[in-house]
């Protein structure tokens, strides 16, 4: 039997960004894979523009398209992918940088290394938050901050490289490579040098994974002349404590 094509409704165009979400939305209420047919009853467009808009989904790997049908493809599970991992971070890390933040009074950050970048993930820090000019959300390169340099100081030389010359520009990294054999040689932990740009001092730690870095903690305070180094003990326990319930969590999701 034909099914009668839903019409858009007179008087207004959908834009595309709107009618690809109508696609995509189909696959949070349908099963895994769908024909032309299904998707086009479920999503209310007509069939020749559900037929290209699933034509550049395809295109673009947010959907796959086989025998089965389309389903949902390698980048859009990518990305959900990144955010579970990123949800099982913060609730591994949520007591401890609490507890973190209490005992220095200090801006506690905990931020993840996308790419040559840092990413801020949570940031604790009561009344004194506003004096450290940093926003959830926010990136940043990864060396100018001792987040970024802590979760550097733990790749191999050759990998960083990579990562700074990933952005198209040339770059002499051995200055940095000296700071991060510094920071190796603390066991990962990082302090504010004269180069980074903030009016502030802070110390960072790596948190790590089975395959290397995969998040860092921070404690700043404002000024240049704070002292942070006294915080080193309480942010080396701090990381470690993170660290194991991260990779606990991990395996209890792997299984």
């Amino acid at each position: 039997m034909t099914q009668t094509q839903p019409a858009e409704e007179p008087g207004r165009r959908t834009g595309v960004v709107e009618r690809l979400t109508q696609i995509l939305d189909v696959f949070a209420v349908g099963p895994d894979a769908m024909t032309l047919e299904e998707i086009t009853a479920l999503g209310g467009l007509p069939r020749s523009t559900t037929f290209r808009l699933l034509r550049q989904l395809v295109e673009m790997r947010w959907l796959e398209h086989d025998e089965r049908g389309y389903q949902l493809g390698q980048r859009i599970r990518h990305l959900g992918q990144r955010v579970e991992s990123h949800a099982r971070l913060r609730a591994a890390a949520a007591a401890t940088i609490e507890q973190l933040q209490r005992a220095t009074a200090g801006v506690v950050h905990l931020v993840i290394l996308d790419g040559d970048s840092i990413e801020m993930l949570d940031k604790l820090g009561g009344t004194t938050a506003p004096t450290i000019p940093t926003n959830v959300g926010v990136r940043f390169r990864a060396e100018d901050s001792v987040a970024g340099r802590a979760m550097l100081s733990a790749l191999a030389p050759e990998r960083v490289d990579r990562l700074i010359e990933s952005r198209g520009a040339v770059s002499d990294t051995s200055t940095l490579h000296r700071r991060l054999s510094t920071i190796r040689h603390r066991r990962g932990l990082a302090v504010t040098t004269d180069d980074m740009p903030w009016d502030l001092r802070g110390i960072g730690a790596p948190i790590l994974g089975s395959s290397g870095p995969v998040a860092a903690i921070s404690v700043g305070l404002p000024g240049r002349s704070a002292n942070v180094e006294r915080f080193a003990p309480l942010i080396t326990r701090a990381a470690a404590s993170i660290s194991r319930q991260y990779s606990a969590a991990h395996r209890a999701a792997a299984q």
